[in-house]
């Protein structure tokens, strides 16, 4: 079950070790910091996904996704299943988690932030151009299939960020920060090899 730490902190008792917490420590830093933490366990243990889902619900049921009704107590989330296969992941940060598919890959985000001052949440769905730009970046092993992360698809993101990166180099060029223009180049540089792996068109000239 996911605490509503914003109804929780309506008990004296928890008022309590929050100013006991900020007078040891100096700060609210470490008891909003084990609220955050504690938050991101209990999604990711959970049967819940937010309720606010970016208008992209009915994407995220033709996937296999179900929903019940928001939790009267807790509207922030609803109880949820997700598709077959498909498994929860804590991220580094507390306040993110991953959605992975039946390969391993990260198909959605989930925002979380479960201080009680702040508290908020969302669900939205991973773009091919962000699994493709994780692999780039962060060594992410990327995996193609036939309806997502198809290699069309994945072809056409790299020529969108190989552009992008030209339009980054061409402008440093110009204003002469040549430190700038060797970090893009380096950049389109990746994405042009992973274009050449993976685009079809090419095999059929």
């Amino acid at each position: 079950m996911i605490e509503n730490t914003t109804q929780s902190m309506r008990d004296p008792d928890n008022n309590l070790a929050f100013l006991a917490s900020a007078m040891v420590t100096g700060s609210n830093d470490a008891f909003i910091g084990a609220q955050e933490k504690a938050g991101q366990q209990q999604l990711v243990h959970s049967d819940r996904l937010p309720t606010d889902m970016q208008g992209y619900r009915e994407a995220f049921e033709a996937l296999g996704f179900t929903f019940g009704d928001p939790d009267p107590s807790d509207p922030l989330f609803a109880p949820a299943t997700l598709p077959d296969g498909w498994t929860r992941q804590a991220a580094d940060h507390d306040m993110w988690s991953y959605l992975l598919d039946e390969q391993g890959r990260r198909r959605a985000s989930i925002f979380y932030k479960a201080a009680f001052y702040d508290r908020s949440a969302f669900l939205r769905l991973t773009a091919v151009s962000s699994y493709l730009w994780d692999h780039v970046h962060n060594g992410t092993p990327l995996v193609t299939d036939d309806t997502w992360a198809t290699p069309t698809a994945i072809a056409e993101a790299c020529r969108t960020a190989i552009r992008d990166a030209q339009d980054h180099i061409d402008t440093w060029t110009t204003h002469n920060k040549p430190e700038y223009v060797t970090k893009y180049t380096a950049e389109r540089d990746r994405y042009a090899a992973v274009l050449a792996q993976h685009d079809t068109t090419q095999e059929q000239n």
